[in-house]
């Protein structure tokens, strides 16, 4: 058995400790009768629960339901049915590149964005060389010598030089672009 189980093993043993005492709590301490204020007769309506403080004050004791009458042929008759046709509709990205998050680039580019995009332009950024050091990390790219934070004209963000690679900021898509061997 190693660390990690042993450490899973006491996490869920306090769990269950908490588990029972809050059963406990809850059936014996708090009140566990579950049958709602006023002796649980059907009257076929609402229940109207009379209140002596104002709304806005805290309420004393556990909160208990009011049982409502509700006519469920009535609901099911006013369910509109919308017919959609998914083959007729056209969305304007596509679904399988994320709207927020890190975007991975394979060898071929980034899968799924169009040509022309500015998130595949960062992709295809020609990273030729890195200069990599704790403090001050430099890259080349696109025959540039820039450092993190550099920011390009169209809005894109330098955010960090790894050894290996670079990482770009575009709105919310943090875009890896692996250092080029030659």
């Amino acid at each position: 058995m190693n660390q990690e189980n042993k450490k899973e093993i006491i996490v869920a043993g306090v769990l269950g400790t908490v588990l029972v005492l809050v059963l406990v709590y809850q059936i014996f301490i708090a009140g566990g009768s579950g049958a709602p204020p006023g002796g649980g007769g059907s009257s076929g309506g609402v229940q109207k629960v009379a209140t002596a403080h104002a709304p806005s004050a805290p309420s004393k004791g556990p909160t208990r339901l009011k049982k409502v009458d509700v006519d469920l042929d009535k609901l099911l008759r006013n369910i509109e049915v919308v017919t959609f046709r998914y083959e007729e509709e056209r969305i304007s990205r596509s679904p399988m590149t994320p709207l927020v998050g890190r975007i991975r680039v394979s060898s071929e580019g980034l899968l799924g964005a169009p040509i022309g995009t500015t998130v595949y332009d960062v992709a295809q950024k020609n990273v030729t060389g890195i200069l990599y050091s704790e403090y001050a990390p430099v890259a080349i790219v696109d025959d540039e010598v820039v450092s993190e934070g550099h920011q390009y004209a169209d809005g894109v963000v330098l955010t960090k030089i790894e050894p290996k690679r670079v990482w770009f900021k575009w709105g919310d898509a943090e875009i890896p672009v692996e250092l080029k061997e030659l």
